[in-house]
């Protein structure tokens, strides 16, 4: 009986200490390394932290090796320096050899130096307010301070190609007395020029008329505007080379080849038949 109770009361143990330890064992923290696919996950996680330090250690060595690629040496810089001075140089020397090309085909196709010369001979009682010139429909003279009326200096000077060439003179004045009297002088014409020649052309423009200062007076006046015009082609002068004075001094005969002064007349000479 006494071996019965025992059974009873380690069988009645066993059923109330069951429970308690499957209890635990569900509630426990889990201090053991986890398995399968959460251990997976940790391993991939690792891999993808030490890839990134990876990359970002590969960009910075690609940046540090563009910084030192971009700051050149100091003696590369002096290379590009005298290969820029080249090039220049070489720039330099086409050019002037391309002017000189270009002074040479000039020299041959605008073989007329063509000088003009505009005066205007009423000044003394007119204003000139604009003068201009038209060579071939390019204005190559152009003034407004009056100085065709003020100096005779040459208003053109410069070669053009033989042939026919077409000149225009437009001069605008105004009255000093009376400055509601305009006028205006414009004349168009053509001249020929002679290859190898000089071509001179003088143009002289005038108002004779006395409307200015005669229209307060009478209540009349007169406008004469006048435009003469005369061309002329001459040879052009040989240029003469010049002379040093090394040259002139062994031109001079020697001393003993010179004339000797001829003796002056004496008494004994003037006698002498």
């Amino acid at each position: 009986m006494t071996r019965t109770y025992l059974s009873g009361s380690l069988l009645i143990a066993v059923l109330w200490l069951a429970p308690l330890a499957h209890a635990e064992q569900h509630f426990a923290p889990q201090d053991t390394p986890p398995s399968g696919a959460e251990g997976a996950a940790d391993d991939d996680a690792g891999a993808d932290e030490g890839a990134a330090d990876t990359d970002e250690g590969a960009t910075d060595a690609a940046a540090d090796a563009d910084a030192n690629a971009e700051a050149p040496a100091p003696d590369q810089e002096a290379l590009d320096i005298d290969a820029l001075r080249q090039e220049y140089l070489k720039l330099r020397d086409e050019l002037f050899r391309s002017r000189a090309r270009a002074a040479a085909v000039a020299s041959g196709l605008y073989s007329t130096k063509l000088r003009i010369q505009l005066d205007y001979e009423s000044g003394r009682f007119y204003t000139v307010t604009r003068s201009t010139l038209r060579l071939d429909g390019a204005n190559v003279f152009d003034d407004t301070a009056g100085a065709i009326s003020a100096d005779r200096a040459p208003r053109f000077e410069g070669f053009v190609a033989p042939g026919r060439h077409q000149v225009t003179v437009r001069i605008e004045a105004v009255g000093k007395d009376d400055d509601r009297f305009t006028s205006t002088i414009e004349n168009t014409f053509t001249i020929q020029a002679t290859a190898g020649k000089d071509v001179l052309l003088r143009i002289r423009a005038r108002d004779a008329g006395d409307i200015p200062y005669a229209w307060e007076k009478d209540q009349k006046g007169t406008y004469k505007l006048a435009l003469d015009v005369a061309v002329e082609a001459t040879d052009r002068a040989a240029a003469s080379p010049t002379t040093s004075s090394h040259q002139r001094q062994r031109q001079r005969p020697p001393i003993a080849a010179r004339a000797a002064p001829r003796p002056s007349a004496s008494g004994a000479n003037a006698a002498r038949p």
